[in-house]
């Protein structure tokens, strides 16, 4: 019978293993650490309101008037597809370009989609704040739809509302997830709906949103979301962003199995007025910026407001247009 070895030669062995064990344990604290932290805390920073007065440009105060654009930057890439194909420094050239473009718009709200607040594919700016500075609006909103982080990479981005105008308030609007895992790992596109002091007095709230855009009863679902926020509220709702959809009749409209579409149902509720109403003209058409096929971005307007202007602006700072809109509110 062969005999036990002897326990001073086991000891090495235990020592050598604990030192592994708490090696691993190192570094995967290290790596998973960070994202751990950034998913708990993520809840608690979906919605920032900030004030800049040191770069505010006073708005163009026409009674009863309200300027607004909307546009999906595309994290700052252009007009391509991959976010890590350009360096930093190109990205950050281009949001300089895109603050540029829309100071000469004259707006007195910008509506910002796949805006970054500190990515690692564009450098960890914070787009939103950036353009704000550059542009003239010295009140600003962001919302984070993606929020979390790794040792040495994070992704924090989503929708921002720019205002020459205070902002009194904002909440986050919530809306139906693609995946309820995907929500608890990275996180979902939400809105944020915020109440702007206009002159005289008037208030109007203004709606940034970007819905999902893998599946059309994902966009129904939120337009039915946006459809319960508008119902609730006694101020007047201006709902901007990237929707994703199309209605019935225009070019390249999706519709659910049940024959349902987003835009249909916004229009349904009777709380929403667009342009244009039907027959689309090729300058009309949002995405893409380079080979325009379809309307994706809007500026929906409330019933007691009026369209003075509506213009699709081309350029190719991204892979979207920006919607440029003029807004006459009844007394």
């Amino acid at each position: 019978m062969s005999e036990s070895p002897p326990a001073e030669n086991q000891q090495p062995s235990r020592t050598r293993r604990r030192r592994l064990f708490i090696a691993v344990g190192l570094v995967v604290l290290l790596v998973i650490g960070p994202y751990i932290i950034s998913r708990i805390r993520s809840p608690g920073r979906r919605v920032r309101v900030y004030s800049d007065s040191e770069h505010s440009v006073p708005a163009d105060a026409l009674p009863g008037l309200l300027s607004i654009v909307t546009y999906n930057i595309a994290h700052g890439r252009g007009a391509i597809d991959d976010n890590w194909q350009e360096s930093n420094a190109a990205k950050r050239d281009r949001i300089e370009q895109i603050a540029q473009f829309l100071a000469k718009t004259n707006a007195n709200v910008v509506v910002l989609n796949e805006v970054d607040f500190d990515s690692t594919w564009s450098g960890h700016q914070n787009q939103a704040a950036t353009i704000a500075a550059e542009a003239g609006f010295a009140y600003r909103v962001e919302q984070r739809n993606l929020d979390f982080r790794f040792l040495y990479g994070s992704w924090k981005f989503g929708n921002a509302i720019l205002s020459k105008y205070p902002i009194l308030d904002a909440q986050v609007v919530d809306l139906p997830p693609h995946a309820d895992w995907e929500d608890w790992l990275v996180g979902h596109k939400r809105g944020v709906v915020a109440t702007l002091q206009l002159p005289d007095e008037q208030r109007v709230r203004v709606l940034a949103v970007h819905l999902e855009h893998r599946r059309e009863i994902n966009r129904v679902r939120g337009a039915k979301a946006i459809v319960d926020v508008a119902e609730l509220l006694e101020v007047p709702l201006i709902v901007a962003g990237d929707l994703n959809s199309t209605p019935p009749g225009f070019p390249n409209a999706r519709t659910t199995a049940d024959g349902e579409n987003a835009m249909e149902i916004l229009q349904e509720s009777g709380l929403f007025q667009w342009r244009p109403r039907a027959d689309p003209t090729p300058s009309d058409m949002t995405y893409s910026s380079t080979n325009p096929v379809q309307i994706i971005d809007w500026i929906l307007i409330p019933p007691n407001a009026t369209f003075v202007a509506y213009e699709v602006l081309a350029g190719d700072l991204s892979d979207h247009r920006a919607v440029s809109a003029t807004l006459r509110f009844a007394d």
